[in-house]
């Protein structure tokens, strides 16, 4: 325990210098920006910076991990707190890859970051080595690859919305709970899904201004496309684990 409080303390400093690192590197950015774009910028960078540290707090939250896990609160305590020291590794991680941190070089999802498997958003991108949607002819028409990574988007979601239902008809069957009990177990699952959503988009949506020209008609297939179906993909992959759904 001593170990993970030590961890997390130098997560927090992490976390702390990579934000102000980002933030620094949004104000001297030399994209196709000006002062009232770098402006919103930041004001962006920073709600997703603390919605990723919300999501964190309710992924790591010691009671749903008992109840997920069915472990002890002693372990579930344990388990929250590295729980947290991964994740906000990963976030710093993250943000110094993609600002100029000293440290990083791989991008993860908001989901399975403390799993610590990047992301292949890079690899579907219409530019990437295994795209997702590809260019029905020549030219520079981008509404065909936006259309198709809509479509993959509102596909995942619909499997979402049906992987929760699942979800929350597992909690109201599990044995060895009071109706409060369930009750309360339903409620925090549904309000972590609804910070990652939130996450998902506004992070997803943050990522535009990373790129030399965010109104390009290339960015829904390049770069915010990608970056929802991958974020989609991997919250899949993480509640199905978690959950032992289907």
């Amino acid at each position: 325990q001593a170990c993970l409080a030590q961890a997390l303390e130098e997560t927090g400093g992490a976390l702390i210098a990579a934000r102000h690192q980002a933030l620094k590197a949004i104000a001297a950015w030399d994209g196709n920006l000006d002062a009232a774009d770098r402006a919103a910028f930041a004001r962006r960078f920073e709600a997703v910076f603390q919605l990723w540290l919300g999501l964190r707090d309710r992924q790591c939250d010691a009671v749903l991990i008992r109840r997920i896990g069915r472990v002890s609160v002693e372990a579930a305590a344990l388990q929250a707190m590295a729980c947290r020291v991964a994740i906000g590794r990963v976030i710093a991680g993250d943000l110094n890859a993609r600002f100029e941190g000293p440290t990083g070089d791989a991008r993860f999802s908001f989901s399975e970051a403390a799993d610590g498997r990047p992301i292949r958003r890079t690899l579907i991108g219409a530019e990437g080595a295994q795209p997702l949607c590809r260019h029905p002819g020549s030219g520079g028409d981008y509404a065909p690859l936006t259309a198709c990574f809509a479509r993959h988007v509102a596909r995942l979601d619909r499997q979402l919305a049906a992987l929760q239902s699942r979800i929350q008809a597992t909690i109201r069957r599990s044995p060895g709970l009071s109706a409060a009990e369930r009750r309360d177990w339903a409620e925090r699952a549904a309000a972590l899904e609804a910070a990652w959503r939130e996450l998902r988009d506004k992070g997803c949506a943050l990522e535009a201004f990373e790129t030399p020209n965010r109104f390009a008609n290339s960015i829904a297939s390049q770069v915010t496309g990608p970056c929802l179906v991958s974020e989609s993909e991997a919250r899949l992959r993480q509640m199905r684990g978690a959950y032992a759904v289907r």
